[in-house]
């Protein structure tokens, strides 16, 4: 059973033994930060795939876009991670991943935009040589009709559908909040140690650098302002309310304002 106090949307667990995780989210949402942790303080999950590419692709998708992994065995936990809509919209503005030129748009706009991106990384497996290197980025893209979301609010919509069907994929999953991750990195290990019955070392090690990577420096919360009221009135209209309250998140709710890219 997961750890009483550390809150979670959701758990569940595999009756066979889990000997590996993967971790699916936004951008923008501490997805580095769960792996980082489960990684340097589980160690039967120490040697879990990362988001980096394998020969063979991703082992089970690109961890932010909508589930494509190939199976889902039962050994394999899936961690998913979710935030709020009001910091998650501001940090995305400060980093648009794969629409630099974003960043240049005011926030009003930023949100109301059609939302498009591009190849713009190796770690997608393509060269600069290759063709397909600067062209739109199908992974955030609807995935039946192929469309252009109408902004980043509707794909967030779809993305959190997509995230939350996961529990329905995977026989051992446990989804939880940005939030209560950066506000408790060791209450959330815990609960998935007890969750999957693995030991943890007993020495907590904690995760400092950005991204859990320690070649891009410490990690350096940065504060937002609240967003204006009618940016505001816009994105509560936008969202899928029912979505939002299963995970956690309404107006006036949990609201955090610091940043974990």
């Amino acid at each position: 059973m997961q750890d009483r106090d550390f809150p979670v949307i959701h758990a569940q667990r595999a009756v066979a033994e889990t000997t590996e995780h993967f971790v699916f989210g936004e951008r923008n949402t501490g997805t580095n930060l769960a792996h980082s942790l489960l990684v340097q303080n589980i160690p039967a999950l120490a040697r879990s795939a990362s988001d980096r590419i394998g020969p063979h692709g991703f082992r089970y998708g690109w961890k932010h876009g909508f589930p494509q992994m190939v199976a889902a065995p039962a050994s394999t936990l899936a961690v998913v991670v979710f935030r709020a809509p009001e910091p998650w919209l501001r940090s995305m503005h400060k980093r648009p991943w794969h629409a630099p030129e974003r960043a240049k748009l005011p926030f009003a706009e930023f949100i109301r935009a059609e939302w498009a991106t591009r190849v713009d990384e190796q770690n997608f497996g393509v060269l600069h040589s290759d063709a397909r290197w600067g062209t739109e980025l199908q992974y955030d893209r609807h995935p039946l009709t192929g469309a252009r979301f109408e902004n980043i609010v509707a794909l967030r919509n779809a993305k959190t559908a997509g995230f939350l069907s996961l529990a329905a994929r995977f026989e051992s999953c446990v989804l939880v909040r940005h939030e209560d991750l950066t506000a408790n990195p060791e209450g959330f290990v815990e609960c998935v140690s007890q969750l999957c019955n693995l030991p943890r070392f007993q020495q907590f090690k904690s995760v400092e650098a950005r991204r859990g990577r320690e070649g891009e420096g410490l990690f350096q919360p940065t504060s937002y302002p609240p967003l204006a009221p009618l940016d505001q009135e816009f994105v509560w209209g936008a969202l899928d309310a029912a979505q939002e309250a299963r995970t956690g998140y309404g107006p006036g709710g949990l609201q955090e304002r610091t940043s974990d890219e």
